[in-house]
């Protein structure tokens, strides 16, 4: 789009003056979006009343396969806080569709995400922990579902455990009968 179409643009969406929209464009390397930045910081148009972000990841990584140059990206900064904080939001998410199913032969007790027992484990491990011990001794079994991620092998560990500490029980129950 060439620059005067880029302005009349930008003086429809954020109607201003020519003369504003085109300082607007110039201080922002005619990136129409930044313009509008520019505008709202600068008090000539009006905020939106709810903050979003939205991000674009193509445009900034595009500028860098064009040129064929390995130049620093004055985004760089952002984009690696904003990727931490992206893979955090990917695991959180991830966690939330992973479950954690507490049964007793088929009836299922509780079903809380991934998210919840790890947060629980961190501030109230005293209590967790001791807890999933104890349900074991009650016949009680975990297990963990999810549709996305295969499960089977902590399930067989879950499951182990859990023959495990019926083993023990079995013991105890023949030591009680003869002592």
């Amino acid at each position: 789009m060439d620059k005067l179409k880029l302005v009349d643009k930008l003086r429809e969406k954020a109607n201003v003056s020519y003369e504003e929209a085109k300082i607007a464009l110039e201080n922002s390397d005619w990136d129409i979006l930044d313009a509008l930045l520019y505008l709202e910081k600068n008090g000539k148009v009006k905020k939106p009343s709810v903050n979003i972000f939205y991000t674009n990841e193509a445009r900034y990584g595009d500028k860098d396969k064009k040129s064929g140059k390995n130049e620093e990206n004055k985004y760089e900064t952002s984009n690696n806080f904003q990727g931490i904080f992206e893979a955090i939001c990917k695991y959180i998410d991830t966690c939330n569709n992973i479950f954690l199913e507490i049964k007793k032969k088929e009836r299922m007790f509780l079903k809380i995400p991934l998210t919840v027992v790890i947060i629980l484990s961190f501030f109230a491990f005293w209590m967790v922990i001791p807890l999933m011990v104890v349900l074991l001794f009650f016949d009680i079994e975990l297990y963990i579902y999810s549709k996305k991620v295969n499960t089977d092998k902590v399930n067989k560990i879950l499951r182990k455990i859990s023959d495990n500490v019926k083993v023990i029980k079995e013991k105890f129950k023949k030591a009680d009968k003869n002592g």
